[in-house]
């Protein structure tokens, strides 16, 4: 057994254990409606909502539910971008004990088929914009009712093929709503609560099952971290996608536990700060969760600009990918505060690691566990062997916040959960204080002429390259070596290279048997709505290009 060495940081800064209500997640908005129903709970589009009149909308609509015969252990789809609509729809389906399936508003084809038909859901909820992506699949699964928030009215001029269900409108179901008294459902912490579907570095869509016990720990583990008290209705600026656990847990659950004002932003372009920065301006959020590209798009504003704008953030926190150092740098020198960065996976509800707050930890470092948080690093080849501070193994981790298992998929669970621990296909290494660095996906590691090759290294000396924007490696099959070395790059914008320039550059900063045998120049790297970069999705577009 490998000492803890993190366990000394809990004595200063939160406690190693901290005590876990036995309540379901709704019961968070229930408290806060009790305790500040004058409080905004959502401003969206400049329109705002208390606490008290978001309660009163989801007991309407989840009455509106059960009416129409929805039933605890139902599952019902969300495909809905940060909106009011999702708010309402989520806390109304776990009241009634039911089960939200939250899919990327991208999920769509022979994909959302295979989620759909995973889940059993019965029931999608979507905004007009995404209809037809349901409905031109939507015979081919077992949903029996579409309810659309009708933002351009495109379901009018939808056509509809014959034994297809006619959308229902969310606002016409929410009117019809009259009662706003609490459902009488019993709903248990051990009960699921969401089925959170992530296709990883597989490509297969798998749903990580969610107790309501797991999420809460969750995000009770994150505010014991933070500890920010006494800020009211202070704001917080949601643009990380609900659908994503990272915006779930650090936008709106945790918004809704302390009583803080939801500013809603459904899509923000990395490209166009302007209209980001014009809402910060206007509601000073206190906290500010994003993904790297934000914020290295906000790390780029003038000094002047900067200092002004981002005063208010008192919790600046990043996920879903590695923060650049160069960020986290620039971000300190501008404001005098750091970004805390978090590692989490859909597995684990959200987070399992964070740096320190406010004085933050080694850059490059994901952090230590948080509270109830058990973390190893174990031997590649058999994941039985702990490995020493410095090595190189997998990622597994222990806590209150692991999910149940892959919904439906008894097979892919065995592999992950062994003995209580999620092995996370995450490669990592500790050191010697503790400290957690991420170093690639397990599934990513090349292996070329017996060299273990973790292409996050190469990538690093790729992007420290003046032209380039992005950059992405991986392993193709080669007859001799058994894997070559593949990169993907690229560039900034207005800028010209070829590859022979960004190969002669990786002899001269990277040993031999690091260096690419071939090099690609894309217009982009594909990313998903977390940051997270997506190699599948090259390793399947890449022989395409090569013939």
């Amino acid at each position: 057994m490998i000492e803890k060495p993190w366990l000394k940081h809990y004595e200063k800064h939160v406690p190693h254990s901290i005590p876990y209500p036995k309540i379901p997640i709704h019961q968070f908005l229930i408290d806060t409606t009790a305790n500040h129903p004058d409080y905004k709970a959502i401003t969206f589009n400049e329109t705002h909502m208390t606490y008290l009149e978001l309660n009163e909308r989801v007991n309407r609509f989840a009455q509106a539910l059960q009416t129409s015969g929805l039933k605890k252990g139902d599952r019902v789809a969300f495909v809905l971008v940060n909106s009011p609509t999702y708010v309402i729809a989520f806390f109304a389906v776990l009241k009634l004990g039911a089960i939200v399936v939250n899919l990327s508003v991208g999920v769509q084809g022979e994909e959302l088929v295979r989620c759909l038909n995973n889940s059993g859901a019965g029931i999608v909820i979507t905004l007009d914009l995404f209809a037809h992506n349901i409905y031109k699949v939507i015979k081919k699964t077992g949903v029996k009712k579409v309810i659309l928030h009708s933002v351009f009215g495109l379901e009018k001029k939808m056509p509809l093929e014959e034994g297809t269900p006619h959308p229902q409108i969310f606002q016409d179901i929410l009117a019809s709503g009259q009662n706003s008294e609490e459902p009488a459902v019993s709903v248990s912490p051990d009960d699921v609560a969401i089925l959170q579907y992530t296709s990883g570095s597989t490509g297969s869509p798998k749903a990580a099952t969610l107790t309501h016990s797991n999420v809460i720990a969750s995000v009770l583990q994150s505010d014991a971290w933070i500890k920010v008290e006494g800020a009211g209705n202070a704001a917080v600026l949601c643009v990380i996608p609900f659908f994503h656990v990272f915006g779930l847990s650090a936008c709106l659950l945790i918004s809704v536990l302390k009583g803080y004002r939801m500013v809603l932003l459904p899509r923000i372009d990395p490209l166009d700060i302007l209209s980001l920065i014009k809402t910060i301006e206007t509601y000073q959020p206190i906290s500010f969760p994003a993904v790297p590209s934000l914020w290295a798009a906000i790390a780029s504003l003038p000094p002047e600009a900067a200092k002004t704008q981002l005063g208010s953030i008192r919790v600046a926190t990043s996920g879903g990918a590695p923060l650049p150092v160069w960020v986290h740098e620039r971000f300190e020198k501008l404001t005098e505060r750091r970004i805390a960065e978090a590692y989490g996976l859909s597995e684990a509800s959200s987070a399992t690691h964070f740096t320190p707050f406010p004085g933050g930890g080694p850059r490059g470092s994901i952090g230590l566990p948080l509270p109830s948080t058990e973390a190893r690093i174990m031997d590649i080849e058999t994941g039985q062997k702990e490995c020493e501070a410095g090595e190189i193994g997998e990622l597994v981790v222990k806590g209150p916040q692991i999910m149940r298992g892959y919904w439906n998929n008894e097979e892919l669970t065995a592999s992950v959960l062994r003995n209580g621990w999620l092995y996370t296909r995450d490669l990592a290494r500790m050191d010697q204080e503790g400290y957690f660095y991420l170093v690639d996906r397990k599934d990513d590691l090349i292996i070329t002429s017996g060299f273990n090759i973790y292409p996050s290294q190469i990538e690093e000396v790729l992007e420290g390259h003046p032209k380039v924007k992005d950059a992405a490696v991986i392993g193709i099959p080669d007859r001799i070596k058994g894997q070559a070395v593949m990169a993907v790059i690229a560039l900034k914008e207005g800028q010209e290279g070829d590859k022979e320039e960004f190969l002669k550059y990786c002899k001269e900063n990277m040993p031999d048997y690091r260096v690419p045998k071939t090099i690609l120049l894309r217009l982009e790297i594909p990313r998903d709505p977390a940051g997270k970069m997506l190699k599948r999705v090259l390793r399947e577009e890449i022989p395409s290009e090569k013939e």
